[in-house]
């Protein structure tokens, strides 16, 4: 009886956040109840392009770990390491690809839901005993403030569904010596993400300290010694269980060190303090909403009840001070990795987070809620609730609330209702409780009735808060849209069996997208070689050389291609553009009118031979027309130049905001505009001869516009309107001359190689050597050493040429290249991770040998 009745109360802990978080969707409108969707933010131009990766490598036509859909090419391992690695992923291979943001909801409401019966099982076996009151604490740490915020980023919420578990199983570790549930949530933390997983272990060392010490004899001696003495069995199942997850670890790790968060900002290891008193204010509701996503308070949000319960916990005599003092250490040590610079700094791996800046405060709810359920328990006792304790929240609250209105975040204060509503919400609560201990019978069971409905109004009304200004997609938009890009995009991969790049624009409101989509990931989500990125795996050495041929780089986990480059299309073999936008002298092969489709001449192949001395070439930064033209220079030499400067007729202010410059084309050709000086983010208006020039990507620094094709002499006039101040000499203006470009193009086709990528990875192509004394392959595809390549079945090495793409020398004569990712890295990972799992079975078979002999 009484363990169905416990399965049944588990039950219940899952389906309680369930039931509300349906009600909260119904409220907003989400599909497939309404029509909305959650591509926004990182969900919608990362996350939901990497599920759709996911279900490609379990769906679709190969099976490498490499991907020419991330940046021009790199391994997924890294990528997959961060994002991709947990088990409700798999749920994904049930919907379509244009579901994938139902998928993903669905996905969300399941990890919250199971937070709720992880927090349940922790507190039903720490403290042996539960009831349905118990449903009110597990629902309030699967709706806490950390959820309500971060849930969007819900590759992180495995972490939250892991660590009651990992928790209890450090209790049994030290109590009884049992060390399976630690070692297996441990190893879960890290697999399904490596970030969170290392915050875990961070914790679980404090966490053993707090619990050795108070669970050993006072009268027994407790140096530190001593702990690390008794604490062997956790040392050990720590660095085992850490380095069992070498497969994926060591990848993620290699992965990590070739992006830029290997640079270090010492400012961000200052011991300086985050926040005052007005921290106080996020223990009320409505703390935090989607505009402060990025930059806020510690999201320390509980619930009314909880906090009340946690601050009756040090007011409780029946607690001892041993007791107390434990509570404090662990709950100071959290509040310090939020308060202190430094130490948040280490929590986060090193590097100061790029928005939300506090990725560890669901353990700060999670230890408020713990202790509150032990105070719980003590009033279930007979003990009276005092009056101190809602005058004393009330007072922080109020601290709280003044000290954010007086401080330079008071913009965090969203509004001074939700305050009101939050003392309310305290002496109500604090109310019921009371009532509660004095009633019995039926009055008690409807009491309990209305506290449920108070604190679940309350965590659904804070949830509300936070999403109910979100920018939601629009779901039938965004279905209708792909399938008419992904039609397009399956038609050109089946007519030219070959491996080549695509440069995709969709139109964001098209593609059911209210807020601006960048679109830096649609390769991905389409599952096509392209060229931009926007990941936090992204390689540094691929991003500094597009950059230094004139893409764009917004920051250190971006690189897109804007605006349209011949030279880039060549070097990179950009074989097709997919835009709404028309160009007037491209034929667009597209049957569909939302999407104009052309072809690219001057993509001759993935690569082909360029002169020896291609060796020695060095990019230039931030000169990216200084840098083709050196390129083509180094193709075929021209005593001519490629890019020729127009002629500046005149430059003019109308004012402080408007400015024109007038100039004439010197060679038939494409236009090309570089101003690295120029802050985008101030222009307001750019016209070219009275035509507007919108890029389809935000632009907030330097770029390389293409202005369009203009005939030799013609008048060329750009008007801008700017909030700051402009000098014509940070204007760089060039044409690349039509007719010797085509020449180039040419020559180069008969000395291009076309490549095949098999299911496997490989990539297979021909190609025929003419010089007598050899020449260098250079090859559109990133430098990378774990590239097996051989020539005629004979196994070479490659180079890094131009920054960082692959070169090979040739001979004379016809050759067969064949090129195959190899990850030795994963392999060494796999080998130490199996080693450690055979030589604990090992050990436990022996020690299971030896205890039977013994008997």
């Amino acid at each position: 009886m009484l363990k169905n009745r416990n399965n049944l109360l588990i039950c219940g802990s899952f389906l309680l956040p369930f039931l509300l978080l349906i009600i909260l969707w119904s409220i907003l409108g989400l599909a497939p109840i309404g029509n909305n969707n959650l591509l926004v933010s990182d969900l919608g131009t990362q996350y939901m392009p990497f599920l759709s990766l996911f279900k490609q490598f379990f769906q679709g036509d190969t099976y490498s770990l490499y991907s020419f859909s991330d940046a021009l090419g790199g391994t997924i391992l890294p990528l997959s390491a961060y994002y991709l690695l947990s088990p409700f992923n798999i749920l994904v291979l049930l919907f379509s690809y244009e579901q994938l943001p139902i998928a993903i909801l669905l996905i969300i409401t399941l990890k919250i839901s199971f937070m709720g019966s992880s927090m349940f099982y922790y507190l039903q076996k720490t403290y042996a005993q539960s009831t349905i009151s118990t449903l009110l604490f597990s629902t309030s740490y699967s709706l806490c403030g950390f959820v309500t915020v971060y849930c969007l980023n819900f590759m992180w919420l495995d972490a939250l569904i892991l660590f009651p578990l990992l928790i209890l199983g450090i209790q049994k570790l030290w109590d009884h010596q049992k060390y399976a549930l630690y070692s297996v949530t441990l190893f879960l933390s890290i697999v399904t993400n490596y970030y969170m997983g290392y915050m875990l272990c961070i914790f679980a060392v404090f966490y053993s300290v707090y619990w050795y010490y108070q669970k050993t004899d006072s009268a027994k001696e407790k140096s530190i010694w001593q702990f690390i003495k008794e604490g062997r069995l956790f040392f050990v199942t720590s660095f085992l269980t850490g380095i069992s997850t070498s497969f994926i670890l060591i990848p993620a790790v290699e992965g990590m060190l070739a992006t830029k968060k290997t640079n270090f900002d010492w400012q961000t290891f200052l011991p300086r303090p985050n926040f005052g008193f007005n921290f106080l204010s996020q223990f009320g509701l409505g703390s935090v909403n989607f505009e402060w996503r990025l930059e806020h308070l510690p999201t320390i949000f509980s619930g009314i009840l909880m906090v009340l319960l946690f601050i009756a916990y040090f007011q409780l005599s029946t607690i001892s001070k041993r007791e107390k003092r434990g509570a404090a250490f662990l709950i100071g040590f959290i509040f310090l990795s939020f308060w202190l610079e430094l130490i948040n700094t280490i929590w986060h791996m090193f590097q100061s987070p790029a928005g939300f800046p506090y990725r560890n405060t669901f353990i700060f709810s999670f230890l408020v809620i713990k202790f509150a359920y032990e105070a719980f328990l003590k009033l279930k006792q007979g003990v009276n609730l005092s009056l101190r304790v809602p005058t004393i929240f009330s007072m922080l609250l109020t601290i709280g609330y003044v000290s954010l209105k007086l401080s330079k975040e008071k913009v965090f204060l969203l509004s001074d209702h939700y305050f009101i509503i939050s003392l309310l919400s305290v002496w109500l609560t604090f109310a019921l409780v009371v009532w509660i201990q004095k009633m019995t019978g039926t009055k008690k069971g409807c009491l309990y009735g209305l506290l449920f409905l108070v604190v679940c109004s309350e965590l659904v009304f804070n949830f509300w808060i936070s999403f109910k200004d979100i920018p939601f997609g629009n779901q039938e938009k965004f279905a209708q849209t792909y399938q008419i890009q992904n039609k397009i995009i399956s038609d050109l991969e089946e007519t030219n069996p070959n491996l080549f790049r695509i440069k995709q624009t969709v139109d964001s409101d098209a593609a059911g997208y209210h807020e601006k989509n960048n679109g830096y990931n649609n390769p991905i989500l389409y599952g096509y070689a392209g060229v931009s990125s926007y990941t936090s795996t992204l390689d540094a050495k691929t991003q500094d050389t597009l950059q230094a041929l004139g893409l764009y780089q917004k920051n250190d986990r971006r690189i897109a291609y804007v605006d349209d480059s011949k030279v880039i299309n060549l070097l990179l073999n950009v074989n097709y553009q997919l835009t709404p936008e028309v160009k007037s002298h491209q034929k667009n092969s597209s049957g569909d009118p939302s999407t104009n489709v052309y072809k690219n001449d001057e993509a001759i192949g993935m690569g082909f031979l360029v002169p020896q001395d291609f060796h020695s070439f060095k990019l230039v930064k931030n000169q990216p027309l200084k840098n083709q033209e050196m390129i083509l220079q180094q193709i075929q030499q021209n005593d001519d130049a490629y890019f020729k400067d127009t002629q500046k007729i005149a430059w003019s202010e109308q004012d402080d905001t408007h400015y024109t410059l007038t100039t004439k084309t010197t060679a038939n050709g494409e236009l090309y505009l570089y101003a690295p000086e120029i802050d985008w983010e101030k222009i307001t208006s750019f016209t070219v001869n009275g035509e507007k020039i919108k890029p389809a990507v935000y632009i907030a620094t330097n770029q390389l516009f293409n202005l369009g094709y203009f005939e030799k002499d013609d008048i060329v006039k750009l008007q801008l309107e700017s909030n700051k101040e402009l000098e014509d000499k940070t204007i760089e203006l060039k044409t690349l001359q039509q007719e010797s470009f085509d020449s180039l193009i040419t020559k180069q086709k008969s000395q291009a190689i076309q490549m095949k990528e098999e299911v496997s990875g490989t990539l297979t192509g021909e190609i025929t050597v003419n010089n007598s004394e050899g020449s260098l392959l250079y090859l559109a595809i990133p430098y990378d050493k774990n590239w097996q390549i051989t020539v005629d079945g004979k196994k070479v090495k490659a180079t890094s040429v131009l920054g960082n793409f692959t070169g090979i020398d040739l001979t004379s004569g016809k050759h067969q290249i064949t090129m195959h990712y190899q990850q030795r890295n994963f392999i060494v990972g796999v080998f130490i991770s199996i080693s450690v799992f055979l030589g604990v079975l090992f050990y436990q078979l022996l020690k299971h040998f030896i205890g039977r002999k013994s008997k």
